[in-house]
């Protein structure tokens, strides 16, 4: 069983699909773009598609129980004690598919681990900010959070759990759920610059401390400094001096040695975006030659004067990005000493890229 938003109604979802397509459309909708269906719109599916579908907890209350139910009842049976943010705990020793499964609320069983975990937003509003929902969207979700938490556990100074933590475009806690069994109570922190989906954050008990953020931030909105920061999906939109704008915020709120995951477009990209492909144009004859130096290629969206971006002479910040190899080497080597970058399978289109505060 899917669990909305406490009431929210088609007014509230209207208000907030105007104000995503109006900021941040398009914002974290690489997984359909990896399955080659870039020409969707940003609606939720027809009923008739959806029917399509089984039922969401269709056989997850069998799999639960069959090979999970002694140690779930007994988690179950303590978060009806006292349930608080530090009962999360208890969930660390859980696969991460596992954990993924519990998070999507897509069972029926256990109901005192379902009213601790976070309420997942309406099916439409998944698939809207993010072109999936339910257990596809937990698949890709998870792929990412394994990678995370792989990332820091190599490269951090400090332990996770002791970490402070900070989802930098954060949306409706998509993947700032995942880390509230990690990170100790009181040090895991949201920002984004739509305040409506961060009241989605909070109506769905999504643990952490959230608050909006600047599109071209100086500065975030936390006094905190950050051991580990991550930003799924935001790299990939902005324009050049946005990002630039982003990285030395980033790089001003993070602990000496802390460490920064993002995620960028790899050039294959370029073709299979349609907004993107006039780029290759610019590339001239030697595409690989071209992509093989520093070249920061972006397309706006459309600018038109309601976006918050629009900066009234004619230019957005806010659209599709591809950032090659050889910038991120060049151009972000001030600030971060480059780490890893690792595909992430689930979703071709997007590259994690880790890096540690210089």
């Amino acid at each position: 069983m899917s669990v909305g938003l406490p009431g929210a109604d088609v007014g509230e979802l209207e208000r907030l699909r105007r104000e995503y397509e109006t900021s941040l459309s398009w914002r974290l909708t690489g997984p359909l773009r990896a399955a080659g269906r870039l020409g969707r719109t940003l609606r939720p599916r027809r009923a008739s598609d959806r029917a399509a579908q089984p039922a969401p907890q269709d056989g997850l209350d069998s799999l639960l129980e069959h090979f999970y139910g002694e140690r779930l009842a007994a988690i179950d049976a303590a978060c009806a004690e006292a349930p608080s943010p530090q009962s999360y705990a208890m969930f660390r020793g859980l696969d991460n598919d596992l954990w993924a499964l519990l998070l999507t609320q897509q069972y029926e069983l256990y109901p005192n681990i379902r009213a601790l975990l976070p309420r997942m937003p309406e099916p439409e509003l998944q698939e809207l900010w993010n072109g999936r929902s339910g257990i596809p969207l937990a698949i890709q979700s998870k792929s990412f959070y394994t990678k995370l938490c792989d990332g820091y556990d190599r490269h951090g100074t400090r332990s996770l759990s002791s970490a402070r933590v900070l989802d930098f475009g954060c949306g409706w806690g998509r993947l700032t759920r995942y880390l509230a069994r990690d990170v100790a109570p009181g040090r895991l922190y949201g920002c984004d610059p739509v305040d409506g989906i961060l009241d989605i954050c909070r109506a769905n008990g999504v643990v952490g401390t959230f608050a909006r953020s600047d599109f071209l931030p100086e500065h975030l909105p936390f006094a905190e400094r950050f051991d580990l920061v991550f930003a799924f999906s935001v790299f990939t939109h902005l324009s050049e001096a946005a990002h630039e704008r982003c990285l030395l915020a980033l790089h001003r709120s993070l602990q000496p040695d802390g460490i920064l995951i993002v995620t960028v477009r790899p050039p294959a990209y370029l073709h299979d975006c349609e907004s993107m492909r006039a780029v290759l144009e610019t590339l001239g004859p030697d595409e690989h030659a071209s992509l093989a130096a520093p070249r920061y290629l972006f397309v706006p969206h459309s600018a038109v004067p309601a976006h918050p971006q629009y900066r009234g002479d004619g230019e957005i910040d806010y659209g599709e990005t591809v950032i090659t190899m050889a910038y991120l080497r060049e151009r972000w080597s001030s600030l971060f000493e480059l780490l890893e970058v690792s595909p992430l399978l689930d979703d071709p289109y997007q590259v994690v890229v880790t890096m540690r505060r210089i």
